[in-house]
């Protein structure tokens, strides 16, 4: 029995601990359920729907009692750490984390890797620290940037059958009717791993770069698209079904930033530079100004204003300012916006879940605004959920016929 929590304006119960209950997501008869699924389905039939991915999404590859293949950020601060304790305590005092970073309810110290790598990038510049520490600190960047590529360079761990859930939610979203616009995959994530459920479930990624080599960012790639010329008629292009933009918020184990360009590694093509990490807090703006960054927020912001938009937040903790306060003026200013979050533990007060995003938005559907919906599960049993729209074209499935043909072949 897989159990999960919903919170809207029509599954608005409360237990004497504000919690929401618990229930099992098989039984559809329940109100909750038949709730959470009536919301999902008007998430996927929105004319402009968005997709904001938190690492909870990547989490879901990590099995219990086994190793973790995916690290959440709290295991990255423990790489880190483990580089060598006792020059992380030293960088930590030296760039003052204790005083910013803050605690949780419980009164235990948020251990954010983006936010002291912010912290690093932030004192650097400045030179008012010592020699020694100016330069453990500049060290100690070089060496996270590269423990964390390797942390989560993890794709290739993964065995076939546990890219499942990934695979139905590329699947179910990326292949939209062409009265729809393009699924629009935002993600804070450094790995790869919805660009490899594309490649699993026949999606084109549009990710921003160029198609030639060296693959260079180009934020005009967002606005071409793509027609079957065999299918075209002379009124008009075939558009393909199967194409999704993805937008890679804070950088990507595969970007390099080399003179004044972004490039995506290539093992063919080899493309030095420095890795390109963007990890903006509440303490530093500057990166909001530098491509890619700034074209990527500036695109979220866009499609949070049009209308008749829906924006799912899958393994989201709400933990970055700049996308939290983009999305909570379109829910001011955007009536037809709608919001679903779909996480783990997001009522829990001292959970990682940003309390004061939580605030608002139980606030608002306890007074009553039907737009907003938030549930306590897992990135697996939302996959589970998705209606799937889209109806194969007679070259899928014949290919998932032939596909099949070999799979059984192999098995003999």
């Amino acid at each position: 029995m897989t159990e999960i929590s919903f919170y809207s304006s029509e599954a608005n119960q409360l237990d004497d601990n504000n919690m929401p209950a618990s229930v099992d997501i098989d039984d559809k008869e329940n109100k909750v359920v038949s709730s959470l699924v009536r919301f999902v389905n008007q998430l996927v039939d929105a004319e402009n729907l968005i997709i904001l991915a938190g690492s909870g999404t990547s989490l879901t590859f990590n099995k219990d009692g086994q190793a973790a293949i995916a690290p959440s950020m709290t295991d990255l601060w423990h790489s880190c750490e483990s580089l060598d304790a006792s020059k992380f305590e030293e960088v930590l005092k030296s760039v003052n984390y204790a005083d910013v970073a803050g605690t949780w309810p419980d009164g235990e110290q948020k251990k954010d890797i983006e936010l002291l790598l912010s912290l690093c990038d932030s004192y650097l510049p400045l030179k008012n620290l010592s020699a020694t520490r100016q330069r453990r600190v500049t060290n100690f960047l070089s060496e996270a940037k590269n423990k964390i590529i390797k942390e989560t360079s993890f794709v290739d761990k993964v065995k076939s059958e546990d890219w499942q859930s990934h695979n139905k939610f590329i699947n179910t979203l990326g292949k939209r009717s062409p009265k729809q616009k393009r699924l629009k995959v935002f993600t804070t994530n450094y790995d790869l791993a919805f660009e490899v459920a594309a490649s699993n479930t026949g999606v084109i990624v549009i990710d921003g770069f160029e198609f030639s080599k060296p693959y260079r960012f180009n934020p005009a790639w967002y606005q071409y698209d793509i027609v079957n010329r065999s299918q075209a008629s002379e009124k008009g292009g075939a558009y393909l079904t199967n194409i999704i933009h993805l937008y890679k918020v804070h950088g990507s184990v595969d970007w390099v930033r080399r003179g004044t360009g972004v490039y995506k590694k290539d093992e063919s093509a080899a493309v030095g530079g420095e890795p390109v990490f963007i990890y903006p807090s509440s303490t530093k703006y500057q990166n909001s100004y530098d491509s890619p960054y700034l074209d990527m927020m500036a695109a979220f912001l866009e499609a949070v204003q049009k209308p008749k938009t829906a924006l799912l937040c899958v393994g989201f903790g709400f933990n970055d300012k700049h996308l939290n306060n983009a999305i909570t003026m379109a829910l001011r200013t955007n009536p037809e916006f709608m919001i679903m979050v779909a996480t783990k533990d997001p009522f829990d007060t001292n959970g990682s879940f940003n309390a004061e995003v939580r605030t608002q938005f139980m606030s608002a559907i306890k007074a009553g605004d039907s737009r907003i919906g938030i549930a306590d599960c897992s990135f697996k049993s939302l996959a589970s959920l998705l209606p799937n729209r889209h109806k194969p074209s007679p070259e899928e499935t014949l290919l998932s016929m032939f596909e099949q043909v070999i799979a059984k072949g192999s098995e003999q």
